[in-house]
């Protein structure tokens, strides 16, 4: 079947993930991969992709195991496939769409530019995405690569992907949360150069089970230029690389004299950043409400489906644990000292 002719939404997700099942393993890249306790079969069509995944997620190097789920991660031109099949409406409805894959047992994605579609049945443990040719995916994969395959196959346990930054020290943990611009990544490398550690600074793996805990998704920090001098000097910018398409450095942990991550964050209270240009950095002790309606925007929205489960358990996070408006000042190492200092206080 030319999946280029395929009638819906939920049937061209049915074809390309048949398509993808019965490609032959010598035309694709294997990679196993292992995040917290999900083991991840990988069939990549373009091996750049694959060194790219395996380089910047935060796999374990144990991935031996069966497999919870496979992915193919796919590009039409390397296959000699029909291009990815273009949305022929003026505006995609996400909801309508998400509610005719859910009766399909599917779920979905599309982007309009570039052009990619991924889709996820959980009841086959199989996911496929769809890109025009290497190199054509979203300018943020690079930060975070399989990041919506990630959330669905985390989805319906005990741990969501959070927007979310972490600091901590001897295991005890704080998740920093908050819109973009709140100041989450330079308060996390504020931190890192007061010697905490972290799991990330953009997206953790959060679960609630008996005490709640972060774990690493990538090995990446991100940060603007003036943020890396606030930190650790001019000179610094220049073993970075060049800058992303949002202007910030994505820095991996091989870069850095001392790697800040660590396996695991139990997390003991929410810090939301506020670019405050305090004397001293301050900490004000808010409402579970207030802390959601500055954590669930852009830790739910970012993601394809599943905003009411993802309100939900944000709200349970905000409600489980104390939170607070960290007022930050101007002074990069006062902030790390003062973050250190909430840490080495905070009751196990």
């Amino acid at each position: 079947m030319n999946v280029a002719d395929v009638g819906s939404v939920a049937d061209y997700g049915h074809e390309l993930l048949r398509l993808a099942r019965n490609l032959p393993a010598a035309s694709l890249h294997r990679r196993s991969l292992r995040l917290h306790d999900l083991r991840i079969d990988a069939w990549f069509s373009d091996p750049g992709y694959a060194d790219l995944c395996e380089r910047n997620l935060a796999c374990a190097s144990d991935a031996g195991g069966a497999a919870q789920i496979t992915l193919f991660l796919l590009d039409a031109a390397s296959l000699d496939w029909p291009p990815p099949r273009r949305w022929g409406g003026d505006m995609l409805d996400r909801q309508a769409i998400n509610v005719e894959l859910a009766r399909a047992g599917l779920h979905g994605a599309y982007l309009h530019d570039p052009r990619v579609w991924q889709f996820h049945s959980r009841d086959l443990r199989l996911g496929v995405q769809l890109i025009r040719h290497p190199g054509a995916t979203p300018l943020w994969e690079t930060g975070g690569p399989l990041r919506v395959f990630l959330h669905w196959a985390f989805a319906g346990s005990s741990a969501r992907l959070c927007h979310a930054a972490t600091l901590g020290l001897d295991g005890k943990g704080v998740l920093l949360a908050g819109s973009g611009g709140s100041g989450k990544s330079g308060t996390t490398l504020a931190g890192i150069a007061a010697g905490l550690a972290t799991v990330g600074d953009d997206y953790s793996l959060v679960a609630q089970e008996e005490a709640v805990a972060a774990y690493p998704l990538y090995r990446l920090l991100k940060q603007d230029p003036a943020g890396v001098n606030r930190v650790w000097g001019a000179d610094a910018c220049k073993r970075f690389g060049e800058t992303n398409w949002q202007d910030k450095f994505e820095i991996h942990a091989s870069a850095l004299p001392r790697s800040p991550f660590v396996e695991r964050l139990e997390i003991g209270a929410i810090l939301l950043p506020r670019v405050a240009r305090m004397e001293r950095t301050g900490l004000r002790r808010v409402s579970a409400g207030a802390a959601m309606r500055a954590f669930a925007p852009s830790s739910v929205f970012q993601l394809p489906d599943g905003e009411h489960e993802g309100v939900r358990f944000t709200a349970e996070l905000c409600r489980r644990l104390p939170c607070y408006e960290l007022l930050l000042s101007e002074d990069a190492a006062e902030i790390g000292q003062a973050l250190r200092a909430f840490l080495e206080r905070m009751p196990s």
